[in-house]
């Protein structure tokens, strides 16, 4: 499957899915914004800040949780970076 092909699994998969909260959509279409502009690399990096202002999340716990979440519902697979300058890592399931 090439990565437009799974771009539109992931929408399609998040749009139907009646388990996710405004909290969880508005983390994946941050997601999906920062995936395209890395050209739809997979994996791809990012820092927890710039997905939280994207998702308008507010709450460190919040965000931990949420993207645990989506984690467990295996939307993505998330490798923390404890690196202040590097970013996690984020695969696209």
């Amino acid at each position: 499957m090439n990565n437009t092909e799974q771009l539109g699994n992931f929408i399609d998969r998040i749009t139907s899915d009646a388990n996710l909260t405004t909290s969880h959509i508005g983390l994946c279409t941050a997601l999906i914004s920062i995936w395209i502009k890395s050209d739809l690399s997979n994996p791809f990096n990012v820092s927890r800040k710039r997905l939280m202002t994207a998702a308008k999340i507010k709450s460190i716990t919040t965000y931990h949780k949420v993207i645990s979440e989506l984690a467990t519902l295996n939307y993505v697979k998330y490798e923390p970076s404890y690196h202040p300058g590097k970013g996690s890592l984020i695969h696209i399931i």
